[in-house]
């Protein structure tokens, strides 16, 4: 009797055991599934890819930024490994402003206005970016001849077209990159110049994938100042599209700047080459310059064309007296 009465004593501790177990098992579970949400959420963060773009992309490029750039473009022929212009190199004068707004200086408005030759007189893109909102930039261009002030877009199912004053630069390479747009990995770390680089992969996600002209872009990062010195661009059908790179790297008012962008486009054969003249950082700029009426009131922008101009040569005359 005492045998059975031990043995149900130990089936009856054995099953309520087991319950124990099982209950425990069963409000542990989702513990263990936001551990794993919280692990993904983590990992996410150090993304060493994302991360370093996101370095490059949040850096500081002042709060302003006035420019006088020569954009040339020129078909190109390739002899003896050498590029060279195949025939007469078009030359443009473009004054260029940027002013930078919000968390990280992300989201930027900008201007872009054609000086010379003086038959391209006033054409000019007005662009705004909303990186922090997460809209979509805002672009317009302005053709004196039309007097008509076109706004740039991609629509649901195709990207948006276009180029920079006919040049190789595409409205969209002079958009402000936005980070949640894409996915990346390290490729490699290697040399460009002596200057050791990082090479990130990027893919657009599937929303951004329906508005880019490119299936992948692979950028070549400076590790030490955060600077593109070289990028490929792939066509949708996944072929080197366009080689970009800079040069002439200098550091302007504590600011690293690349005073050479050159875009090759290997489709077209030809080559467009941006050069930054002037560069002045953190003058300011009156938010009213920055609206459509400026391109397309004739009178109001040449009187912000000499301001702006003041303010520059105001600006030089006082780094003189600072360093003389």
């Amino acid at each position: 009797m005492r045998k059975i009465y031990s043995v149900l004593i130990l089936a009856v501790a054995w099953i309520v055991a087991v319950q124990t177990f099982a209950e425990a098992a069963a409000t542990s579970a989702p513990d263990v599934e936001v551990d794993a949400k919280v692990k993904a959420s983590v990992a996410e963060q150090i993304d060493p890819a994302k991360e370093l773009v996101s370095q490059v992309l949040d850096r500081y490029m002042g709060k302003t930024e006035i420019s006088t750039l020569s954009l040339m473009t020129c078909p190109y022929q390739i002899k003896n490994k050498k590029l060279s212009c195949a025939s007469d190199i078009r030359k443009k004068k473009v004054k260029s402003l940027t002013k930078n707004y919000g968390e990280n200086l992300r989201d930027s408005k900008g201007l872009l206005l054609i000086v010379e030759p003086i038959a391209e007189f006033g054409i000019g893109i007005l662009q705004y970016d909303y990186t922090n909102s997460g809209q979509d930039t805002d672009q317009w261009l302005y053709l004196p001849e039309l007097d008509q002030v076109k706004r740039m877009s991609s629509s649901a199912d195709a990207p948006k077209k276009g180029s920079l004053f006919g040049s190789e630069f595409a409205l969209e390479d002079v958009e402000r990159e936005k980070v949640a747009d894409y996915e990346y990995r390290i490729l490699k770390t290697t040399k460009i110049g002596g200057r050791d680089v990082t090479v990130v992969e990027q893919h657009p996600d599937d929303e951004r994938a329906k508005k880019t002209n490119y299936l992948k872009r692979v950028k070549w990062i400076d590790s030490e100042r955060l600077i593109v010195l070289k990028e490929n661009f792939y066509s949708l059908s996944g072929e080197l599209m366009k080689v970009s790179y800079v040069s002439n790297v200098e550091e302007i008012d504590g600011i690293w700047t690349a005073r050479q962008r050159t875009m090759r486009n290997l489709k077209s054969q030809r080559i467009s080459m941006l050069h930054y003249d002037d560069v002045n950082y953190n003058i300011e700029i009156d938010d009213e310059y920055l609206t459509r009426r400026v391109l397309s009131d004739a009178v109001y922008r040449n009187r912000f064309l000499n301001d702006i101009d003041e303010s520059v040569q105001k600006n030089s005359e006082a780094k003189l007296g600072m360093n003389p």
